[in-house]
């Protein structure tokens, strides 16, 4: 993990002209961080942006970690967390809400702004650089655990407590899900309005929570092994895959994935010309392998307990804390297809070729691409909650995941 290496420099003067440059030093960084990302956001780079010297930058912040955690604080976590505290409350979970507020707060992270692109960044990175960690868990995590902890949700019952836990921790996720996962194209025109209105009815009436299967998903301790039927390409792939889930893409050096994989920069080299075309084949392939591995752990916990149950038996495993690098592998695949049109384009590919599939195999159970999708940002979302609220894996979410599954038969039918 990137540390910073010293505390932040604390401002000096009230003048309207310092005001002003630090206006345009954020407005600088919200730009760079949502349409060119982390690599790009360097004192160098928001200092041509803003018009100024990177003078004021220095003076302001010690180093680039800091100027993102200030970013984030006062530009970035106000805006993302409006919307989830509007979601939340259009949802009608724990006061009045309605299906069209609902629908209509939840549309703006599919299509999201500037601020927000830039808070996707940065929550994203928080999982590689301890500062903005602590600007991210300090900030939106301490509302993620009032939304999220049984105990701060003020309802009558213990039980009441966990199930408006559960229900707060999905439209979470949702809202997280669909702001990371509306930024690629894949998302761009799907219809949503019926999945959000069957989760708007499953929130009012919410299942019973029970007793989950302590089914393990062992599969998930480690990327599926890729098969390419050359040893040295297999060892560089994954061993790519371990470095980003620990430092990241950005950060991620070729001499330690070519150590990692017991070989050399120039056998790497002669497989791939870059870095990124390196990842970008690591998180095709293990894109495809992973969601044909999940859906089958799925559907045979699907055939045992219902599609509810296995539903919430794979939220649970996925936020267990241990399988953090694993997610962070996932997350950091959407993160940079962001920013580069050859990955974006290899797993928007894949995810069509693998949406194919499914409508293929089964038709009557498939409903419609803007399902498939709703389930995929769901999928993404709870993945990024446990940035924020690590304990969330404990919470019963088949109070949601039971329910909506009926609601989506009403909706449909």
């Amino acid at each position: 993990m990137r540390a910073a290496s010293s505390s932040p420099i604390p401002e000096t003067g009230g003048s309207s002209r310092v005001q002003r440059n630090n206006g345009r030093l954020l407005d600088a960084a919200v730009n760079i961080a949502a349409n060119e990302g982390w690599a790009a956001l360097t004192f160098v780079r928001v200092a041509e942006r803003s018009g100024l010297s990177r003078r004021p930058l220095q003076d302001r912040y010690a180093d680039a970690s800091h100027l993102m955690a200030a970013l984030w604080r006062e530009r970035c976590e106000p805006v993302l967390a409006g919307v989830i505290e509007r979601s939340l409350a259009a949802s009608g979970i724990s006061s009045s809400g309605s299906s069209q507020a609902f629908v209509s707060e939840l549309l703006t992270v599919v299509d999201p702004d500037e601020s927000l692109r830039a808070a996707a960044e940065l929550l994203m990175i928080a999982q590689f650089d301890s500062t903005v960690r602590e600007a991210v868990v300090s900030t939106l995590g301490v509302k993620a655990a009032a939304w999220c902890d049984p105990i701060s949700t003020d309802a009558v019952t213990a039980e009441a407590g966990k199930v408006r836990a559960a229900q707060n921790a999905y439209v979470v996720s949702l809202v997280l899900g669909l702001l990371m996962f509306g930024r690629r194209s894949a998302t761009t025109g799907q219809n949503f309005l019926e999945p959000i209105d069957a989760l708007y009815r499953a929130l009012q009436d919410p299942a019973s929570p029970a007793r989950l299967p302590q089914d393990d998903f062992a599969h998930l301790d480690r990327p599926v092994p890729f098969e390419t039927g050359d040893p040295t390409t297999d060892a560089l792939l994954q061993s790519t895959l371990d470095a980003v889930g620990v430092d990241g893409y950005d950060q991620m050096s070729v001499d330690r994935i070519a150590q990692g994989a017991g070989s050399s920069q120039g056998a790497l080299f002669a497989r791939y010309p870059t870095k990124l075309s390196l990842f970008i084949d690591a998180t095709r392939r293990q894109n495809g392998l992973a969601a044909r591995i999940n859906a089958a752990a799925i559907g045979e916990l699907e055939r045992r307990y219902g599609g509810g149950v296995a539903e919430a038996v794979a939220i649970r495993e996925f936020q267990r804390p241990f399988r953090a690098p694993l997610r962070a592998i996932t997350l950091e695949g959407i993160r940079v297809a962001w920013h580069d049109d050859d990955l974006r384009q290899a797993v928007i590919d894949e995810l069509a070729a693998y949406e194919a599939e499914v409508a293929k195999a089964d038709p009557a159970s498939y409903g419609s691409s803007g399902w498939f999708h709703f389930g995929f940002a769901i999928g993404v979302g709870v993945l990024i909650l446990p940035i924020l609220h690590e304990p969330c894996w404990r919470l019963p979410y088949d109070v949601v995941t039971v329910s909506i599954l009926a609601a989506q038969a009403d909706v449909t039918a």
